[in-house]
């Protein structure tokens, strides 16, 4: 209001023509305006440095991406029941997969991809986030690089866990879990799907030994022990350890003693915690 009163005495000033006054009233609005703006400076800069630490402007200010675990051929969900609670105990949203819409346990990569695109949709839209995370167990592994093979945008990392990305020797003459099978064949065309550019690739491969490593009881234990002796070594008992890293644009998250039915324990999740908090 001051400002104001001194403005209507310029101009009361300049009907009377009372020059000297004018100037004396001019100089004291400059001087005013001078110590107000040095007074001001500071609750600015206050206020541009609050804004910058409350306006998120990326993923890892908002909280890590939401997971998508996908199991692998002749299994469901369940295996992730471990990781689940890691993840959960990390506060990173996570949801495990099931295929409804197609077999789940021996459905095709192809069929599966097309899955995935409802599914992921669903889970940008349930966590407010554009993009998701996915890790893919085996065969899971597969069918996301399928569905990567559409170019698509919303995946920022992809883990393979003991995925036969160049395939199984195993798988050849098989057709157990058929068309599953026919995807862990070398030369098949899930094995052969191109890179997205929008998307980072990692492995972790199984480097085991039935001697020291680890193989709990499970549906494939019988399998794996022959698988061992006869598969290109180092493997994991179904994988060979050049198949799952043999993706040019991978990079490797390390190995594990583990067989393939066993890389879903708290050691290959501490290998791959950094990618899914957004460290890396």
């Amino acid at each position: 209001m001051w400002l104001f009163k001194v403005l209507y005495t310029i101009l009361t000033d300049l009907k009377s023509k009372n020059k000297k006054k004018i100037m004396v009233l001019i100089s004291f609005i400059l001087v005013a305006s001078m110590g107000l703006f040095v007074y001001l400076l500071p609750l600015q800069q206050i206020f541009v440095q609050a804004s910058a630490t409350t306006s998120p402007t990326n993923s890892s200010e908002t909280g890590p991406l939401p997971v998508l675990l996908i199991h692998g051929y002749l299994s469901d969900a369940s295996v992730w029941k471990k990781w689940e609670d890691l993840l959960k105990k990390d506060n990173i949203p996570v949801f495990p997969i099931t295929f409804k819409q197609s077999d789940d346990k021996c459905g095709s990569a192809a069929e599966h991809a097309k899955e995935l695109s409802g599914q992921i949709a669903n889970v940008k839209d349930q966590s407010g986030q554009n993009k998701v995370n996915i890790v893919g167990h085996s065969k899971g592994g597969l069918d996301a690089r399928m569905y990567l093979g559409n170019s698509t945008q919303d995946v920022a990392n992809l883990i393979m866990i003991g995925t036969p990305n160049a395939g199984s020797p195993l798988a050849v003459n098989n057709e157990v879990c058929a068309p599953a099978i026919y995807d862990l064949k070398p030369g098949a065309p899930d094995t052969k799907v191109k890179e997205n550019p929008n998307t980072k690739y990692y492995t972790i491969a199984g480097d085991w030994n039935p001697d020291t490593g680890n193989c709990d009881l499970s549906l494939f234990s019988p399998i794996q022990q022959g698988g061992y002796d006869s598969l290109p070594k180092p493997n994991d008992g179904l994988v060979p350890l050049s198949s799952v890293e043999s993706l040019e644009y991978s990079d490797s998250l390390g190995h594990s003693k583990s067989c393939h039915s066993n890389l879903l324990s708290e050691y290959e999740y501490g290998l791959v915690k950094d990618v899914l908090m957004g460290n890396k």
